[in-house]
């Protein structure tokens, strides 16, 4: 994550004497990232657990608030910096709103969000396998499956409900100017003689929302399915044959008129 830390607060040119409010401030990367730098950092976010790990290493030296995306209270900042907040947050153009009024005149944000659409269609044909010939209908019963109980759960909304293009019209919107997005987006072989415990992999799941691969395939296949199933998807796992892995992410900076 210190590629990520560290080209953050390149773009928003954090400096000694600025006030940094990190939004959805985790686990403090970004954070402690700034007051290396001199500045004044304030540390926002909805855990209150989050906020306690980073005043165990700050101490005194920085600002503690329990506030969410879109409502930050009552604070003013020279700097506003996310890093995969956004994914978590329903309404998007609020939050911007909220950056955009906590910030000085001339005050930048710096923004860093993983692009999940990138590559949706083909993980849901496919599920990262390399070949699923012969057995498309029965993955994509799995995949059904899997949404089902995901929307049932409340549906992974946030995360997938926009891309780049969004996030810079976004900010636009909200009135930054100056605005910046760097898309860097990889399709990336798995590597050579990379396997995985089949079983392993049957227990998993993509997301805290989703069933495992497991209890979708015995909740969508019969037994015969299920092994015909994995009869074409278990050699690939352990051989090492699967499919590419794709991912995205999003650098977004700006700045407030003034």
């Amino acid at each position: 994550m210190a590629p990520i830390r560290d080209e953050l607060l390149e773009l928003a040119a954090v400096g000694a004497g600025d006030v940094v409010l990190d939004v959805g401030c985790g686990d403090g990367l970004i954070g402690l990232g700034a007051l290396e730098r001199g500045a004044r950092v304030i540390f926002s976010d909805i855990s209150q657990a989050c906020l306690d790990d980073c005043r165990s290493i700050a101490g005194a030296d920085a600002e503690y608030r329990l506030a969410s995306a879109t409502e930050l209270g009552d604070v003013t900042a020279d700097v506003v910096t996310t890093r995969s907040v956004l994914i978590y947050v329903a309404d998007k153009p609020k939050a911007f709103a909220e950056f955009f009024r906590v910030l000085k005149p001339g005050g930048r944000i710096a923004i860093f969000e993983p692009i999940n659409r990138f590559g949706l269609d083909e993980r849901r044909a496919t599920w990262g396998f390399g070949d699923v010939r012969g057995v498309e209908d029965l993955l994509r019963r799995v995949v059904a499956e899997v949404d089902r109980v995901q929307d049932a759960a409340g549906g992974l909304g946030p995360m997938i409900d926009f891309d780049e293009r969004d996030l810079l019209a976004l900010a636009e919107a909200a009135g930054f100017v100056d605005l910046r997005l760097e898309l860097i987006a990889e399709v990336q072989a798995a590597p050579d003689g990379a396997t995985l415990d089949w079983n392993v992999l049957l227990d998993s799941s993509p997301n805290p929302l989703a069933p495992t691969l497991r209890e979708a395939m015995e909740a969508a296949l019969t037994r015969d399915e299920a092994e015909r199933l994995s009869a074409v998807l278990r050699p690939q796992v352990e051989e090492g044959r699967m499919g590419p892995a794709r991912f995205a992410r999003a650098f977004l900076s700006g700045r407030k008129a003034g």
